[in-house]
């Protein structure tokens, strides 16, 4: 065994090391994914079992959850993969009662562009988001039952009912779905602009790097059909995104106000709308 080789073992050790530790929001998600399992099994009548029959379902059950977490591609350790994939889930996981701030750059048709969004996880789910071209960006937010636009033009917000459901719908809510759905692929480490990050592959054909320690997402490649609309089959261009802002901020008074239309703009006039209101 050469000395190159036992440099590699002692990272490889050092990493399934890290990858084993405990985290903040183990339990968390441990809590959410018992949730979605629980929903998926329908119940039945309970009935003793003989303790052989409980450990082996216990082994079974066990067995069941590694494989829910990761589908390995590689052909690698799956206890490793299942851990990178469980870390990524809790990273994009958020704490209860949170602000999600999330800003995605890239360039999508030659065109420079930024999404960035903040939302309450908790209901009834208010949003602030900022969208499109670099320097001409859309604004909207929601309150739950209400819609609100922006027009800088002629400092004025329009308010309008909104009968959507509210949900908590942020930029990363697919990534965080497919993590949780067990069809993630762990594809190994990459090197993006002199860092080195784990990639995992999701269905779909969406791809993301997360940071090797904190597990945040870093960057996203994202088939789009046309500007700004990911699609669904994977088909047309693929776009890199990074992730500039993956936040979670406390619910105090002044985070709050960033959910806000009218504190962000006070100034504003606002024009009320009726639901069937069509233009701005």
């Amino acid at each position: 065994m050469t000395m190159n080789d036992n440099s590699h073992l002692e990272l490889l050790e050092r990493d399934l090391e890290r990858l084993a530790r405990p985290r903040a929001g183990d339990e968390r998600v441990r809590l959410a994914l018992r949730g979605q399992l629980s929903a998926r099994v329908a119940p039945r009548p309970r009935r003793r079992l003989p303790r052989l029959a409980l450990g082996m379902a216990a082994t079974a059950a066990t067995a069941a959850a590694l494989a829910l977490a990761v589908t390995s591609g590689s052909g690698g350790p799956g206890m490793a993969d299942a851990a990178v994939v469980h870390h990524a889930l809790t990273a994009v996981t958020p704490p209860a009662d949170e602000i999600l701030h999330v800003k995605l750059v890239g360039v999508r048709n030659g065109v420079s562009t930024a999404d960035e969004t903040w939302q309450a996880n908790t209901a009834p789910y208010a949003s602030f988001v900022m969208n499109g071209k670099v320097g001409a960006q859309t604004e909207f937010a929601a309150s739950g039952t209400t819609g609100f636009h922006y027009d800088p033009a002629t400092n004025t917000i329009s308010e309008q009912p909104d009968s959507s459901r509210p949900g908590f719908r942020d930029p990363v809510s697919l990534i965080r779905q497919e993590l949780a759905h067990g069809q993630a692929r762990v594809a190994g480490t990459v090197l993006i602009d002199g860092v080195y990050l784990r990639k995992i592959d999701l269905p779909r054909g969406l791809v993301v790097y997360f940071d090797n320690n904190s597990y945040r997402p870093r960057y996203l490649d994202v088939p789009q059909s046309e500007l700004g609309e990911m699609t669904v089959d994977g088909v047309g261009s693929i776009v890199r995104l990074q992730v500039a802002i993956y936040q979670y901020l406390p619910m105090t008074p002044s985070n709050r106000a960033l959910l806000s239309m009218k504190a962000r703009h006070p100034t504003a006039r606002t024009v009320v709308r009726s639901s069937n209101h069509s233009g701005k």
